[in-house]
């Protein structure tokens, strides 16, 4: 009997260790992905309790229900998990209604109420993880998520092979685990493997999306400013996968900013935030803070400590109205100057690493040195401008002693000056 249970308390001790291991890589990362994979370990670890405590010539057929059971809900946990993986929309209902449905089935198998075993449907729920991530393998063309399909495919059809032959481990004994869980080290492998890629594609997008601003801010001249900051904008939206964002600029005057470019924002945030003097108040409180702000979820009750600011009260009005939930605010600034904030939300309850709080320190310093490089080269250019007028009438003057011609030259050169199409000189 020792022998009997001691086949599945290793496996239960393994499989909570890749648990364990996985709860450490969430606890860097933060993606919800792995916090699901890492439920999802635990629960099929869960599922190992039952024969190690009651061995198979002694369990019971509601212990039996109850082991299927935790197996499908892992097979669930795993779905969730690979979609936002995949970046697809969770299917969280569903699913909820699903791990009902197994409880549900799996219990009445326990009284033979419903002759087909939970581990059917169960084992396709594998396969249907197999099938998420086989298409995200042939949407990125990355090795690891094609494998982890296969070995998911392998898992489930392994157990449906193992039912129809009647072969399972509580019928054959705990020799079979061994045999049942086989493709479990391949997942939990190919899994960091599938990390490690995933890393890797987030590094590369990272360094695109800095070379790709470089490359719009880089060109920042004079009216173009509001363009390259839009497309600045919509790239910065790109690498961090948000939906929404605003960047909101003096343009050179230290008393507010003037000017504001959004996506994923209607016309009456935009309009509110300036009309009240939000976007003021963003600029100073973001860069007392240090230069970044964030909000993870706006519906958090907590928050309300803060709302004793009429302005973070508003604020916050506006934003749950435009559908945000979570919120961060990067500062834009150069030479220890804020003139201006970028802006970025989501309707998710979304926790930045600090990879990428780091990332958006970058981009934001980015934009700040572009906007100011852009002051200076109109600065230089109207001071070249001016200097070239200042030359010309200097030269009409030693060229010409007709009083008409004289005045008509520098009429002509201050209107181009200024930029104006009425310009009147009164003579005395």
């Amino acid at each position: 009997m020792i022998h009997q249970s001691f086949i599945p308390f290793a496996l239960l001790i393994a499989t909570f260790l890749v648990a364990g291991f996985f709860t450490y890589i969430y606890s860097i990362k933060r993606q919800n992905y792995l916090l699901l994979w890492t439920a999802a370990w635990f629960v099929f670890g869960l599922h190992y309790v039952s024969p190690v405590v009651t061995p198979a010539p002694v369990s019971s057929s509601l212990e039996s229900a109850l082991t299927h059971w935790l197996f499908g809900l892992a097979a669930l946990l795993f779905f969730l998990g690979a979609q936002i993986y995949a970046q697809r929309k969770p299917w969280k209902i569903p699913t909820l209604l699903a791990a009902i449905l197994l409880g549900i089935w799996a219990g009445a198998n326990a009284v033979y109420g419903f002759p087909v075993s939970a581990v059917i449907p169960a084992s396709l729920l594998y396969v249907g993880v197999a099938a998420i991530f086989w298409q995200e393998s042939r949407r990125q063309e990355t090795l690891a998520d094609r494998l982890l399909g296969l070995s998911f495919a392998s898992w489930g059809i392994l157990w449906l092979a193992l039912h129809f032959l009647k072969a399972t481990p509580e019928l054959q004994g705990p020799s079979m685990s061994v045999v049942a869980t086989a493709p479990c080290a391949f997942v939990a492998m190919l899994m960091v493997m599938a990390l490690y890629e995933e890393e890797k594609r987030r590094i590369e997008r990272n360094m695109l999306a800095l070379s790709n601003l470089n490359l719009a801010t880089s060109s920042f001249v004079g009216g173009e400013i509001q363009r390259m900051l839009s497309q600045a904008l919509d790239r910065v939206l790109g690498v961090v996968r948000l939906p929404a964002g605003a960047l909101f600029l003096h343009h050179g005057d230290p008393q507010g900013p003037t000017s504001v470019v959004a996506v994923g924002l209607s016309d009456e945030f935009c309009r509110a935030a300036q009309n009240e003097s939000l976007d003021d108040y963003l600029v100073s409180l973001v860069a007392r803070l240090g230069g970044l702000l964030g909000f993870r979820d706006l519906r958090d009750d907590s928050l309300s400590a803060l709302e004793k600011e009429r302005s973070i009260r508003r604020f916050r009005e506006l934003a749950l109205a435009q559908g945000l939930r979570s919120v961060v605010a990067i500062s834009l600034q150069a030479k220890e100057q804020a003139f201006g904030v970028l802006l970025l939300g989501s309707p998710d309850n979304r926790r930045f690493t600090s990879a990428e709080l780091r990332l958006l320190l970058a981009l934001g310093h980015q934009i700040g040195m572009a906007v100011e490089n852009s002051y200076l080269i109109q600065q230089t250019s109207r001071r070249s401008e001016e200097l070239h007028v200042l030359n010309e009438i200097g030269r009409v003057l030693s060229s010409t002693l007709q009083r008409e011609e004289l005045t008509k030259k520098v009429w002509e050169e201050l209107r181009r000056l200024f930029d104006v199409e009425n310009f009147y000189i009164a003579e005395l």
